[in-house]
C-alpha cells in the first residue's frame, strides 16, 4: 500500500507502513527557509502518530543535490517566528534533536555533496 503526499518542497511517500522516503524537492539547491523547516515538522508530527515506521529515507532528485543550503533571501522573521517545537528549542535545531532521538532506521541516500544543512540531516542517518 502506497500513498504519497505531495508538498511543494519535501514529498512524503510511505512506501509501506514501516518505510517512509522524504525527498527534498526544491531545486537547484533544496533551500531550506520557513517553508521547509514547516513542512519537515508536519512529516515528524505524522511520525509521532503512528507506531509501525521502522525506517525513512533522506533524498533527493538525482539531477538535484542533496545540499540543503539556508534561504538567505527568506524574511529572518519568518523563521524565527515558527513556534518553539516539542523539546523547547527553536524550529531547526528542534527537528535535527527528534531526529537524533527517533527509534527510527535513518539512511541518507547522498547523490552529490551533503553540505550545511544536508550534513546536519545526513548526521542521525550515519
Amino acid at each position: 500500500m502506497k500513498s504519497t503526499t505531495n508538498t511543494k518542497q519535501i514529498r512524503l511517500t510511505r512506501l509501506t507502513p514501516a518505510y517512509w522516503r522524504i525527498t527534498f524537492d526544491n531545486p537547484p539547491l533544496n533551500l531550506m527557509g520557513p517553508e521547509f523547516v514547516l513542512q519537515f515538522r508536519e512529516i515528524l508530527t505524522a511520525w509521532k502518530r503512528t507506531n509501525n515506521l521502522r525506517l525513512w529515507s533522506l533524498t533527493a532528485p538525482l539531477k538535484a543535490s542533496f545540499s540543503i543550503t539556508s534561504d538567505f533571501l527568506a524574511k529572518l522573521e519568518d523563521l524565527t517566528g515558527i513556534p518553539l517545537g516539542p523539546t523547547g528549542l527553536a524550529a531547526w535545531p528542534d527537528i535535527l534533536v527528534r531526529l537524533t532521538r527517533t527509534p527510527v532506521v535513518s539512511i541518507a541516500l547522498i547523490r552529490g555533496r551533503a553540505t550545511g544543512n544536508g550534513s546536519e540531516l545526513d548526521l542521525p542517518a550515519t
